[in-house]
This record gives C-alpha cells, sequence and structure tokens, in this order.
C-alpha cells in the first residue's frame, strides 16, 4: 500500500506546477497587452535645388550646295556666310564654331553656338536670343532663308521639304555637347513610314554637324515629315529645302523644329502675297503645289479628325476654316483655298496629337520663293527677340485667350511701342533689325517674318526649356 505522505507530497507538486504554469501564462499574455516602447528613426532628406546652367543656343549655320564638288556628289558644301544677330538681358554672350559636315572658307560658315553665362547664386537663367539670315543668288539656289537660333534637344520633328522632282532636302544636325550623338530619323510620307535602314545610328561627333540628304533614305515623297531622335549628345535639327524648275531657282528656306504631338498647334504669322500671280501660273490640273496649304502628320494609331481655322491679322481679310480626316501614320497637305493675300494666324485643331506646319509661295517680277511656317510654343511673360538684317521684318503675335493681351516692344535704341493683341486674334508690328525685349507675353504665340519682291522667309519664337524641378536625395 502506498505511502499517504508520498502520495500527498506529487500531489501538491503537481498542483504547484500546474499553479506556476498559470502564472507564467498570465504573466505573458499581459506582457503582450502592455504597450511596449517604441523607437523610430526617421530617413535623413535634403533637398536639392538645381543651379541654373548657362544657356546656349545653336545657330544652324550657311546655306549648303548638294554637289558643289564634281568629284563628291553626296557632299553638300557651304557658300557665303549667314548674317547673324544675337544678344542677352545680362552678361556676354561668347560664340564658338561648330565642325562643319563639310570645311568653308571661313569660320562663319559653320553652325554658331552662343553661350550665356548664368551669374553664381541666380536663381533663373539670363535670356538669350540669336537668329541668322542669308540670301542665295547662285544659279542653282536663289531665295531668302532665315532662322532663329535654337536649343539643342533629344526630340524634335521637322515638318516641311520634298524629294520629288527639282526639290532637294537636307537635313542639318549639328551638336553643341561634348558627347558623341547617335540620331535616329524616323521618316514619314503621305504613304506611311519610309523604310530607311540607313537613317538609324547616324553618329554626329561632339562639336560638328552632320548633313543627311534626305533624297538617299526617302526618294521621290512629295511630303515628309522626319522625328529626329537623339541619345547621348542632343543635337538641334533644322531643314533645308531648295527648289528648282528647269533649270531656274524657284525658292530656298532654312526650317526649324515644330511644336511636339499635340491637339491643338498653332502656327503664328503665315504670309500670303501676290496669290493672284501664282493662281494665274497653274496648270488647271487642281490646286498647285505653290499654293498655301498645311502639312499635318498624326503620329500615333488612331485616325485624326482635323479642323484647321485660319484667321486674318489686324486689317486683313477674315479667312476661312477647313475640315479634313487624316489616316494614322500618313502625311497629308490641306489646301487653304479662298484666302486673300495678307497675314493670318492658322489652328489646327485635332481628336488626336498631330504635328504641322504651313506653306506658302510668292512670285516677284524675275524670281520666286517659298516660306515654311512652324508650329511653335506659347512664350513667357518677358522674353527676348532676335531680328537678322533682311527685308521687311515683322513681328507676329497671336492671342488665343479669351482676353485682350497688351506687349510692350523695346529695342536697344528707340523708344518702346506697346501693341494690343485682341482675344482670340491676332497682331503685328515692323520693326528693323536688332535685338528687342517684349514685355506682357505670356501665352502668346510669335513669329517673325520678312518678305521683299520675289522672296520671303519666317521663323518661330519658342519659349527656353523648362528648369529642373527641386528633388529630395535621401543618402544611404
Amino acid at each position: 500500500m502506498a505511502d499517504k505522505r508520498g502520495i500527498a507530497r506529487v500531489s501538491m507538486r503537481v498542483v504547484g506546477g500546474v499553479i506556476g504554469l498559470g502564472v507564467a501564462g498570465i504573466a505573458i499574455a499581459g506582457a503582450s497587452l502592455l504597450p511596449l516602447p517604441s523607437f523610430q528613426v526617421a530617413a535623413p532628406v535634403s533637398t536639392v535645388k538645381p543651379v541654373p546652367a548657362d544657356q546656349q543656343r545653336v545657330c544652324p549655320g550657311p546655306l549648303l550646295a548638294l554637289a558643289a564638288d564634281a568629284g563628291a556628289a553626296t557632299t553638300a558644301s557651304p557658300f557665303g556666310a549667314p548674317t547673324s544677330t544675337y544678344g542677352a538681358d545680362g552678361g556676354s554672350v561668347d560664340t564658338r564654331s561648330l565642325k562643319a559636315d563639310a570645311d568653308g572658307s571661313s569660320r562663319g560658315e559653320a553652325p554658331q553656338v552662343l553661350t550665356v553665362a548664368t551669374p553664381q547664386g541666380a536663381s533663373t537663367p539670363p535670356l538669350v536670343a540669336g537668329a541668322q539670315s542669308q540670301s542665295a543668288t547662285t544659279d542653282d539656289l536663289a531665295g531668302l532663308a532665315t532662322s532663329s537660333c535654337g536649343e539643342a534637344s533629344a526630340d524634335s520633328w521637322l515638318v516641311g521639304g520634298s524629294t520629288a522632282l527639282g526639290q532637294t532636302s537636307l537635313v542639318m544636325l549639328s551638336n553643341p555637347t561634348s558627347v558623341q550623338a547617335t540620331v535616329n530619323l524616323s521618316i514619314f510620307a503621305e504613304t506611311g513610314q519610309v523604310d530607311a535602314p540607313g537613317a538609324a545610328g547616324i553618329v554626329v561627333p561632339a562639336g560638328a554637324q552632320k548633313v543627311v540628304p534626305l533624297a538617299g533614305l526617302a526618294p521621290s515623297v512629295a511630303a515628309p515629315v522626319v522625328h529626329v531622335q537623339s541619345t547621348g549628345g542632343q543635337v538641334l535639327a533644322s531643314l533645308q529645302q531648295s527648289f528648282e524648275q528647269g533649270i531656274d531657282p524657284r525658292g530656298v528656306e532654312l526650317s526649324g523644329a515644330t511644336g511636339s504631338p499635340s491637339r491643338v498647334q498653332v502656327i503664328s504669322g503665315m504670309t500670303i502675297a501676290n496669290l493672284a500671280t501664282i493662281e494665274g501660273a497653274q496648270s488647271g490640273e487642281g490646286y498647285g503645289a505653290d499654293l498655301p496649304a498645311v502639312r499635318v502628320f498624326v503620329p500615333g494609331d488612331q485616325d485624326a479628325d482635323i479642323t484647321v481655322g485660319a484667321v486674318g491679322e489686324n486689317g486683313t481679310a477674315a479667312g476661312n476654316s477647313y475640315a479634313q480626316t487624316v489616316k494614322a501614320g500618313v502625311v497629308a497637305e490641306i489646301p487653304l483655298d479662298h484666302l486673300k493675300d495678307g497675314n493670318y494666324t492658322v489652328t489646327v485643331r485635332s481628336s488626336v496629337p498631330v504635328v504641322a506646319a504651313a506653306r506658302t509661295s510668292v512670285a516677284g517680277a524675275k524670281t520666286h520663293d517659298f516660306t515654311w511656317f512652324a508650329s511653335s510654343q506659347p512664350m513667357g511673360d518677358t522674353f527676348l527677340a532676335a531680328v537678322p538684317s533682311a527685308p521687311t521684318p515683322m513681328v507676329h503675335f497671336a492671342n488665343p485667350g479669351e482676353k485682350d493681351q497688351k506687349v510692350t516692344i523695346e529695342g536697344r535704341n528707340g523708344k518702346p511701342a506697346t501693341l494690343t493683341i485682341p482675344a482670340e486674334g491676332a497682331a503685328n508690328v515692323k520693326v528693323g533689325a536688332g535685338m528687342y525685349t517684349v514685355t506682357g507675353g505670356d501665352g502668346l504665340y510669335v513669329s517673325v517674318s520678312f518678305a521683299a519682291d520675289g522672296a520671303a522667309s519666317s521663323f518661330a519664337l519658342n519659349p527656353p526649356g523648362p528648369l529642373a524641378a527641386p528633388i529630395e536625395v535621401y543618402p544611404r
């Protein structure tokens, strides 16, 4: 028979163990329910505001003659030097020449780079502007060509040119940066994208210009549009087009990039002159290639419903409107018929993003010429306008807003001029060659045109590229 006291001792130990386990469980549960001390360290962060960079503009350089040397049929050679006008609102403008694709006889026969240093501690960069002009009077090239000096870019659109019979178009790629640029050209035509293997991987050395004859990539194209994309260095893309009918030159133009794809494109200052003379020269086979038209390209995969409005500037005809459907991936030209001589603002509205530019021609007593009018971006409140030496310069303002807008134009010499731009309207003012400061221009579209007997040209003004926004840096 078991010892009763032994059994009691075992029972007490069991009961004590159970009680101990219960107490431990309660303690653990209580600890889990009590708030634990917390310790948090916020990630260190600092806000960095980028310092405004020095401002740089590139002037495309002289007009080029293709196959001027019989031993180099595909070489574009410069002839003469353009006249340049440039300036800044603070500091001096440093100039340097890029290495031309074909060396000229002087330093001026090459693209020019304009650089203005940003003062230390400045929160905004200085304003700078430049432009160039050149008249051609050779047996193969005749006409007036002007161009604004623009910012280099990694992505731009050239709307203009032709490689049809008698037409020569050159894509001019200027690389002002210190690194090599690799450029791809996507070429589109009235039949869609052009298969051009040689258009990819074009190397533009640092500090140099490369000229690409468009006919070698897209022959017999009446209405090309070129999308220029670069990696590495950025480039200024320009397009030189010349027209020769038989042995008679009929114009030359140097056009820059248009506005990037958008559902609304605004073309300010389109000028029509001596239209009756041009219409009288038609063969009767429809709307002639010399008559006013808008070239439109739809870069997406959806067809575009296009509406084009041409509204006359102050003192000109009322204008007209046009509607057309343009297929995706193709280039179309919309005739601007039933217009009279005058200055117009052309607005292209589309159901999908497009790029656009307008073209007109002028016939003089002895010579002919044509002009491309590029779409542009709205300007800021204060900007500089460079007007090179060329016949009858005129500054055009287009106001898409709902209120009249007053601008002041002040040259380096002379009294300031004030101009009122009506709401949803436009106005122009004649100026002389030189540098001008424009205030009150916020949201306006601006261009500069030139005209003489049998000569014409134009270029659009664009605002400087946007400043970099402040960024937050988290060190590791």
